[in-house]
C-alpha cells in the first residue's frame, strides 16, 4: 500500500490538534528505522519509529541478539539496554492486540554518538575570472524516500566556496552539484547544474516529495541549458517543446567578468528519485523578464521600483533572481500534491503551481501580484483574470497584495479548514486556488513561523519578523491576517523564533532580534517571561519531554567557526549541550543552520545533519540518546511538519513546526463514537473542532469533532 490515510491514533491521540490537522493526510509508507547508539550511562540506547497508522493498541518487544529483553512496551519507543555492547544486534517486534504483525531487521549500534555518512566530494575548481581556486562543502539538504523502501535518503547541495547572490561581483561561482545518498553511504546519483544556474542561497531550492503517488519521491527544481541529470544527459532533451530541445547546451550565458546571467532559457525539471534521470522539462515561469514561457534576455523588466534604481537581470539581477519553493496539497489531500515555485518578493511576486502525474509536468495556476493593488491569476488554460485590492489587515503601508511582501522563506498550511494548503508568502497569504487570501502590509522579512502558537485559539498563528519599516515583529491569525500582537523596532529585525520552551507558560513563547525579548502567547497579555533574547536559530525536539529545545550554531564571526549546541530552559536560564561531534559545522554563515533538521531515524525526536570541518566529504548524522517517557507518532506523519521539511532548504532556512500543540497530546485509549456522514440526521446539531471552532450541522469533512462533550469520528 503506497499511501496511508492519517490514522485514528494521530487524530484521537492529540486533543488539541488544530482543525487543519483533523483532515485526511496521505502519509508516506515508512519503516521503523531502528537506531542504536552508545548510552551515556553505559550500554546502548535504542529507539524506533511509531507510525501515524499504528493503532493505539500497538505494543513493541525489543530483541537483543534474538532474545527478548523488553516486552509489551506501550508508552515509549525507546529503551536503554545497560547490558548491551558494541557488537549487540537489535530488532523490534511490533504487536497489535498481542499478535505479532511485524519484525524489523537487526541493527548494530553506532560506535559513537553520531554516524558518519561518507560522501563523494566534488573536485576543487578554478574561477575563470579571478584565477583563484574554489572548493566544495555540503550546504542545504533535503530528504525523501526515493526508492520506496520506507527509509529516507539524503539529497545534498554541494556549494563552491565562491558561491554568491546574483550581483556585480567580479567572479564566476563554481558549478553547483546535487547528490543523492542512502544513509549507508551508497551514492545514487549526481546532478550537474551547469554554468547557467548560479550557486548561492537564493537560486536553487530542491523539492523532494512523492508528487505522483507511486510511493517513491521525485525531485523537482529549476534548471537551464547545460544542466545534466543523474545519468549524464542534458535535461532539455526530455522536453516536449522543440524550442527547449534545440537550445544550445554549450552556450555560456554568464557575463564575461561578473556573477550575472545575461539571458537564455530557464526550465523546471522533474527527476526520478532513485536514479536522478530527468523525466520531463518545461519552461520556468515567470522568466527573467517577468513573462511566461520561452527565453528572456533579462533586459525588458526592472525588478526594482525604488526611485532611480534599476535591477535588470542581465546586468545586476539581484532582486529578480530570488527564488523559493514548496510542496502543497492544493486540491485537498485526496489528490496529488503540487510543486509551488516562487520568484520575486521585493516588488512583483509570482507564485506558480505545477502538477506531476508520473510522466508530465503541467501548469496549474500562476499568481502574480503585479502592483500594490492588482493581482492577476492565470488559470490552467492560461486565461488571465485580475482583481483589485484596497486594504491590508494591519493598515500599514500602501501594498494591499503580495507585491513587496515576500520573505526569504515561506510556509504552507491549511489555514482555512478547506482541506487544501495555502501559501504563506511573507506578509501575505495566497489561497489554494491562486488568488490572494489577504495581505498584512508588513512588508519584506527574513524569518517566519506558522504553528498552533496559541493552542486555545482556533487555527494556526503566524509569527514573523520584518525588514521593512516599521520593522519589529508581529503575531497574527493565519486564516485572516488579523493582528494579535505587534511590536515595532527602529531597524531591520532580521530574525525571530517561536517555540514552546517554558512548561510554566501555556502555549508557545516568541521573541526576536532588536530587543524583542520572550513573551508568552496564551494569556492574551503577552507578558515578558525572560529579560534577554535566547537563540533565534532553530527549535528542536531533543531531550524527551514535550517542550522544544533550541539549536544554535553559535558562529564566531572572527574565525568563521561554529560550536553547535542544544539549549534547554531550566526555569531560570538555559543549559547548554555541546553536540559538535566529529568537527561538525553548520552552514549559511551567520545563519548557522544545520544542513538538515528532521525526524529521520528512530523515535519522534529530530536528527541533525552537519558537515565535518576537517573532512568536508563527511556528513555527521546526530541523533539523541536521551530516554523519553513519551510515545508519539513520527513527526513526518504530521502534515504541517512534513511539508515544512520539504521547504526547509529554501532561502534562509527555518525550522519545521508541528501542526498541533504537543503538551496537550492525550494517549488514552478512550473509545469514541464513529459515524458516517451519509447516515447521520444531525442537521441542526452543533459540532466543534478539537480546538473549539463551532460547526452547525454535520461536518462535511472527515475528521474528529466534539458533539455533546464526546469525540465523534466523521468518516
Amino acid at each position: 500500500m503506497k499511501n496511508i490515510s492519517l490514522s485514528l491514533m494521530l487524530l484521537l491521540g492529540c486533543s488539541s490538534l488544530s482543525w487543519a490537522q483533523t483532515l485526511t493526510f496521505p502519509m508516506e509508507k515508512l519503516s521503523r528505522d531502528v537506531v542504536a547508539l552508545p548510552s551515556d550511562n553505559g550500554g546502548n540506547f535504542i529507539s524506533w519509529r511509531m507510525l501515524g497508522s499504528d493503532p493505539k493498541t500497538t505494543t513493541f518487544d525489543l530483541l537483543r541478539d534474538g532474545n527478548t529483553i523488553a516486552t509489551g512496551l506501550n508508552s515509549t519507543t525507546n529503551f536503554t539496554d545497560t547490558q548491551g555492547t558494541s557488537q549487540s544486534q537489535y530488532s523490534v517486534v511490533v504487536k497489535i492486540g498481542g499478535e505479532e504483525v511485524e519484525r524489523t531487521e537487526s541493527v548494530t549500534p553506532w560506535q559513537e554518538k553520531y554516524k558518519v555518512l561518507q560522501m563523494n566530494r566534488p573536485a576543487a575548481g578554478i574561477d575563470d575570472v579571478t584565477g583563484e581556486t574554489y572548493t566544495y562543502t555540503p550546504n542545504d539538504c533535503a530528504t525523501g524516500d526515493v526508492d520506496g523502501d520506507g527509509s529516507y535518503e539524503l539529497i545534498v547541495q554541494w556549494q563552491p566556496s565562491n558561491s554568491t547572490t546574483n550581483s556585480a561581483h567580479l567572479w564566476h561561482p563554481g558549478t553547483e552539484y546535487i547528490d543523492c545518498y542512502k544513509l549507508n553511504g551508497t551514492h545514487l546519483w549526481r546532478l550537474d547544474m551547469g554554468d547557467n544556474i548560479f550557486a548561492g542561497d537564493h537560486h536553487t531550492q530542491v523539492l523532494v516529495y512523492d508528487f505522483d503517488g507511486d510511493g517513491c519521491s521525485e525531485v523537482i527544481l529549476r534548471t537551464a541549458p547545460g544542466t545534466r541529470d543523474g545519468q549524464g544527459n542534458y535535461v532539455n532533451q526530455v522536453a516536449d517543446e522543440e524550442e527547449i530541445r534545440k537550445a544550445d547546451n554549450h552556450k555560456d550565458w554568464r557575463s564575461p567578468t561578473m556573477a550575472t546571467i545575461t539571458g537564455g532559457q530557464e526550465y523546471l525539471t522533474v527527476f526520478e528519485g532513485e536514479t536522478g534521470r530527468a523525466i520531463h522539462t518545461i519552461f520556468y515561469n515567470p522568466n527573467r523578464d517577468a513573462g511566461y514561457g520561452g527565453a528572456a534576455d533579462g533586459t525588458q523588466f526592472n525588478w526594482d521600483d525604488r526611485s532611480g534604481k534599476k535591477d535588470y537581470v542581465a546586468s545586476y539581477g539581484n532582486r529578480g533572481n530570488r527564488f523559493l519553493a514548496a510542496v502543497a496539497y492544493l486540491d485537498g489531500t485526496n489528490h496529488r500534491p503540487s510543486a509551488v515555485l516562487c520568484r520575486g518578493y521585493y516588488t512583483q511576486s509570482f507564485v506558480w503551481a505545477v502538477d506531476f502525474d508520473g510522466k508530465k509536468l503541467t501548469h496549474k495556476w500562476l499568481h502574480a501580484s503585479v502592483s500594490r493593488t492588482e493581482v492577476q491569476r492565470t488559470d490552467a488554460q492560461w486565461n488571465v483574470e485580475s482583481r483589485t485590492h484596497k486594504s491590508n489587515t494591519f493598515g500599514l503601508g500602501d501594498s494591499y497584495t503580495a507585491y513587496g511582501q515576500g520573505n526569504h522563506n515561506l510556509s504552507v498550511a491549511d489555514v482555512d479548514n478547506d482541506g487544501c494548503e495555502e501559501i504563506l508568502y511573507g506578509a501575505s497569504t495566497i489561497d489554494h486556488d491562486g488568488w490572494l487570501l489577504y495581505a498584512t502590509g508588513l512588508g519584506h522579512g527574513d524569518a517566519m513561523h506558522v504553528a498552533d502558537i496559541i493552542p486555545d485559539r482556533p487555527g494556526y498563528e503566524v509569527y514573523r519578523c520584518c525588514e521593512a519599516s516599521p520593522y519589529g515583529s508581529a503575531l497574527y491569525d493565519a486564516k485572516t491576517g488579523e493582528k494579535i500582537y505587534h511590536k515595532e523596532a527602529n531597524a531591520d529585525t532580521g530574525r525571530g523564533l517561536t517555540a514552546d520552551i517554558m512548561p510554566e507558560h501555556r502555549g508557545m513563547e516568541f521573541w526576536a532580534a532588536k530587543g524583542h525579548i520572550p513573551r508568552e502567547s496564551a494569556s492574551g497579555e503577552f507578558n515578558v517571561v525572560a529579560e534577554w533574547c535566547p537563540s533565534i536559530n532553530f527549535r528542536i525536539y531533543w531531550d524527551g519531554d514535550l517542550q522544544d529545545e533550541l539549536f544554535d550554531g553559535s558562529l564566531d564571526s572572527n574565525t568563521g567557526l561554529c560550536s553547535p549546541n542544544i539549549q534547554k530552559w531550566n526555569g531560570q536560564g538555559f543549559d547548554r549541550i555541546e553536540i559538535g561531534y566529529n568537527h561538525s559545522q553548520t552552514c549559511n554563515w551567520t545563519k548557522a543552520t544545520p544542513c538538515l533538521q528532521a525526524d529521520i531515524l528512530g523515535d519522534w525526536r529530530e536528527e541533525l545533519f552537519m558537515w565535518n570541518l576537517e573532512d568536508p566529504s563527511q556528513m555527521n548524522i546526530i541523533s539523541t540518546n536521551i530516554p523519553s517517557d513519551y510515545r508519539l507518532p513520527t513527526l513526518m506523519h504530521d502534515r504541517l511538519y512534513r511539508l515544512g521539511v520539504a521547504w526547509q532548504n529554501g532561502g534562509y532556512n527555518q525550522p519545521p513546526h508541528l501542526g498541533y500543540y504537543l503538551p496537550d497530546a492525550d494517549f488514552s485509549t478512550t473509545e469514541i463514537e464513529s459515524i458516517k456522514t451519509e447516515e447521520t440526521k444531525f442537521k441542526t446539531d452543533r459540532y466543534y473542532t478539537l480546538t473549539g471552532m463551532p460547526i452547525l450541522g454535520t461536518p462535511s469533512l472527515k475528521g474528529v469533532y466534539i458533539k455533546e462533550g464526546k469525540k465523534v469520528l466523521v468518516m
